[in-house]
């Protein structure tokens, strides 16, 4: 666990942590020091400290001071001195993590000279929020309705979305509490050589000019029956289209459209193009993810 292991705890225990074992027996009990009776077990394997305290990790603006729970599996939570949970983070994760279901191919499966650039990469993107921030929002939701408020989340994963013969597809997922129970999600995708590593621009992924693929996704996706058939949603969408908005998939090509890119949209808005004839004659021969095993 980053910040503890058990050397550094045996040379330096402390109280502030939160432990697990599998009891072989009971073991009788012993007094605490305020005269209370505590069962007391035997294991045979081992104790397994899952989460330590860190006291006043963050100062909030108004003078609050919050302390944090870090585990190794579950990220940090956080919460007020009196032991209200104000917002769980999962720290983020990279590519090299994450295996995925339907996708054959992994992060291992980069040439060795393209692992540590794609990693670098992840890397130096870091977080894509503010965790002040999302702790100061709260704070405030908390202050404004303590019986009705429900802890914050925050999480970002970078895992693989299709390859090619020549290139791999990672896309990054940040899912973070808007209000209430309320969660939004922002996906972006990045491409990379297989054998060298080196970040694909995605408009460099088309034969089309970059001007013209927001107006081509939208027409495939309309011939879809997944985008809008309406000449006036589709030049509204067509405008505020971007390529960050764009995702490869092993079968397809989505748009999503985030909260406040369209107007009148409250929630994400998505629309996707198979990748047909009409869609692959869009992009460059080596930039076509072969097909997952169910569609092949």
């Amino acid at each position: 666990m980053e910040g503890l292991d058990g050397s550094s705890y045996k040379s330096n225990p402390h109280t502030d942590v939160k432990v697990r074992f599998f009891p072989e027996e009971r073991a009788g009990s012993v007094t605490a020091s305020d005269g209370t009776e505590v069962k007391t077990y035997r294991t045979k394997t081992h104790i397994d400290i899952w989460a330590y305290l860190l006291p006043d990790a963050v100062l909030l603006s108004d003078g609050t001071v919050l302390d944090a729970w870090k585990t190794d599996l579950f990220g940090t939570t956080y919460q007020t001195r009196d032991g209200t949970e104000l917002l769980r983070e999962d720290a983020p994760s990279g590519p090299e993590h994450h295996h995925v279901g339907g996708i054959e191919k992994s992060f291992d499966d980069l040439s060795e000279a393209a692992k540590p650039r794609v990693a670098e990469f992840y890397e130096k993107q870091g977080r894509l929020y503010d965790l002040q921030a999302q702790l100061e929002r709260a704070w405030a939701a908390y202050q404004e309705d303590p019986d009705g408020f429900s802890s914050f989340f925050v999480s970002q994963d970078s895992w693989p979305a299709a390859f090619s013969e020549q290139i791999f597809y990672f896309r990054t997922d940040l899912n973070q509490t808007v209000s209430g129970n309320t969660v939004q999600q922002t996906t972006l995708c990045a491409a990379f050589d297989r054998e060298t590593g080196a970040n694909i621009p995605l408009a460099d992924l088309f034969l089309c000019p970059e001007e013209e693929i927001g107006k081509r996704l939208l027409d495939l996706a309309e011939a879809d029956s997944t985008g809008p058939a309406d000449p006036a949603v589709k030049a509204h969408m067509e405008a505020a289209f971007r390529l960050e908005f764009l995702t490869f998939s092993q079968d397809s090509l989505e748009l999503t459209f985030p909260p406040g890119s369209l107007s009148g949209q409250e929630h994400t808005h998505l629309v996707s193009a198979a990748f047909t004839g009409d869609c692959r004659a869009l992009l460059q021969p080596w930039a076509v993810p072969v097909p997952s095993p169910s569609h092949s």
